[in-house]
């Protein structure tokens, strides 16, 4: 089974293309960390391809910058340039989700708001069933 899942954020915008034979597809690059500390590791970049409808309606939205998690089969592109080969991985996305930190603030920010607001209405450890 080849399945990977990636999340990251948008290197440059999507570019939309369509081929000889009419079928249209998006295509960007996806900036990988493993950590949140960028001067630990550098960035990871994968290519990303996204095939059919979905490719034009979602290109005007996967701009740089954006937070992305897509999933998808991983293929490797092999290219022959100045008698070198080169091989660049690409995600044929079959599932993508935009992750917006505002959402995830506003979201938090909501849920602090439900709290008591003093302490006696917290549960002690005693009274936590689990």
């Amino acid at each position: 089974m080849n399945l990977v899942i990636f999340s990251g954020n948008l290197a440059k915008d999507a570019k939309v293309v369509t081929t000889s034979t009419g079928k249209q597809f998006c295509v960007t690059t996806l900036a990988l960390r493993e950590d949140l500390r960028p001067e630990d590791r550098p960035a990871v970049f994968v290519d990303i391809i996204i095939w059919g409808e979905r490719a034009e309606k979602l290109a005007k939205y996967l701009t740089k910058g954006k937070a992305i998690s897509v999933t998808g089969r991983l293929e490797l592109v092999k290219t022959q340039k100045n008698n070198s080969v080169y091989v660049t991985p690409r995600v044929v996305v079959s599932t993508l989700e935009f992750l917006s930190r505002k959402n995830i603030e506003s979201v938090s920010t909501q849920q602090e708001s439900t709290l008591p607001a003093d302490e006696e209405n917290i549960p002690n450890d005693e009274e936590i069933p689990f």
